[in-house]
């Protein structure tokens, strides 16, 4: 016995050192898949200023909708009126400012997805770099393959799955597969908030203000996605951004918002709505990053004072004897 307890002062303090080896590996791997994370985030910031997104289909379908005189026209609460000079009807077809809208959201949705899978691929490339790291990865896969073979089998067996096609499987280098219907989503209930914050202040500026919500929510987007990343270096009368289209798909829009809500009062709004929207899209990534901590869960909690309690346990038993 006392053979035993004298090698307990060289196996404790080994096994301490494990214990606390495996609190750093821990926090290391979470870290590097928090940064990986905060660097979409900031990615996506930057990808909606300088008018990066302005550009393609939606300044087609921005020059169409501003050049046409519907833009004018709604803002004022009108219908719009064609050449021929009848007004549009209801239901003819989809319109130019709901082509404006969906060029739009799909622009921010492509940006979402392609961010989050940067990310994905960024944490995962990170953590197969590192031996704690490719192991977890590879048991969470294994997993993967096993439960996605016994549903296969089970779906084979009792023709649950009629049509034979198999699910896109989750990857960790990709962004999940329901990311995109959650994006839209996301943008969707964002755009519903801005055209409350439209109605609330663009009522209180005049009479009659909320009928031009819709039209404005546009304007206001567009205008949002066309700020520069750094205000000191935005484009001015003597500084043109680039092309008169180019140029004017940046300018107009701000200047719209301001003759309509004031410049403080625009400010305001463009604020508000890329805070809300930098926070709805800052959710989609952080459940993105849960299926990294859920990684390192299932390896099983460690405490982070186990190695302390160790050395408290050594020491007291060389008390003792």
């Amino acid at each position: 016995m006392a053979g035993v307890l004298d090698t307990f002062k060289i196996r404790v303090p080994r096994l301490a050192a494990h214990v606390d080896a495996q609190v750093t590996l821990r926090t290391r791997l979470r870290r590097a898949a928090e940064a990986g994370y905060a660097t979409a985030l900031k990615e996506f910031d930057a990808g909606t200023r300088d008018a990066r997104l302005l550009r393609g289909e939606v300044q087609a379908r921005w020059q169409d909708y501003a050049a046409s005189g519907d833009l004018g026209a709604a803002l004022r609460g009108k219908r719009s009126v064609h050449k021929s000079g009848r007004r549009a009807r209801k239901g003819t077809g989809p319109t130019r400012s709901a082509a404006l809208d969906s060029a739009l959201r799909t622009a921010l949705q492509a940006l979402v997805a392609s961010v989050a899978d940067r990310a994905a691929e960024q944490v995962t490339h990170g953590w197969r770099a590192d031996p704690a790291g490719a192991a977890l990865l590879a048991a969470a896969e294994a997993a993967r393959a096993r439960d996605e073979r016994a549903k296969r089998e089970f779906e084979s067996a009792f023709g649950t799955n009629p049509d034979g096609q198999a699910a896109k499987q989750p990857t960790f280098d990709r962004c999940s597969p329901d990311l995109p219907p959650r994006v839209a989503r996301a943008v969707s209930a964002w755009q519903d908030g801005l055209m409350r914050l439209i109605q609330q202040q663009n009522g209180s500026k005049r009479a009659g203000g909320t009928a031009a919500a819709e039209p404005l929510s546009l304007v206001t987007l567009v205008a949002m996605l066309g700020e520069p990343s750094d205000p000191a270096h935005a484009p001015g009368p003597a500084e043109p951004a680039g092309t008169a289209d180019a140029d004017e798909i940046v300018t107009v829009p701000r200047e719209l918002l301001t003759s309509i809500l004031g410049d403080a009062g625009s400010g305001q709004l463009i604020s508000k709505a890329r805070e809300d929207l930098a926070n709805r899209v800052r959710l989609l990534l952080d459940e993105e990053l849960l299926r990294f901590v859920e990684v390192l869960d299932a390896a099983e909690p460690v405490d982070p004072v186990a190695a302390v309690r160790l050395y408290q346990a050594e020491y007291s038993l060389e008390a003792a004897r």
